[in-house]
This record gives C-alpha cells, structure tokens and sequence, in this order.
C-alpha cells in the first residue's frame, strides 16, 4: 500500500519551490522533502528510516520506483506546477 500526502509549502528556495510530503508505504510513515522549478530540475530526499527499511536503497535516487512516485506526486498530489509557481516565484 502506498500513499503520499501534502504536508506542507516550505517555499521559494534557489529559483524553485519545496514541499513536505508524507509517503505512507506499507503502513510505514516516510517524510519526504520535494524540491522543484520551472527548469524541470529536482531534489528529493527521504528521512534515514526509509533506508533501514529498504537495506537495497542506499540513495533514493536509485529507488527503482523513483519515477513512478515522482509521477504520482506531480499528477496526483501536487497542483499544477504553474499554479505553485505563480503563487510562490515572483
């Protein structure tokens, strides 16, 4: 089972915006740091749990769903990304 929440708008940083998620995957909580901008570039990390829990993962960028979850927070839980932009890069 997996799930991931909004939390929170960290806010503008570096020309992008960053957020706090929450990830639930298989009844385990995971906080998540989102970091994007209007380039296309990102950043994510994952609190230390994840990684005692998945021994495989050494960094998150090697999680092979990495692109599926990041999919699924930018189609299905986030906004538009225009939207964040214009609300939060003057």
């Amino acid at each position: 089972m997996i799930n991931v929440s909004l939390i929170d708008y960290i806010g503008e940083i570096d020309g992008g915006v960053a957020v706090i998620l929450s990830l639930l995957l298989n009844k385990e909580p995971y906080e998540i740091i989102y970091w994007f901008n209007p380039k296309n570039d990102f950043r994510i990390t994952i609190e230390e749990k994840f990684y005692e829990h998945f021994p495989d993962v050494k960094d998150i960028y090697d999680y092979e769903y990495l692109v599926d979850l990041l999919f699924h927070i930018d189609t299905e839980v986030l906004p538009k990304r225009e939207d964040i932009f214009k609300e939060f890069l003057v």
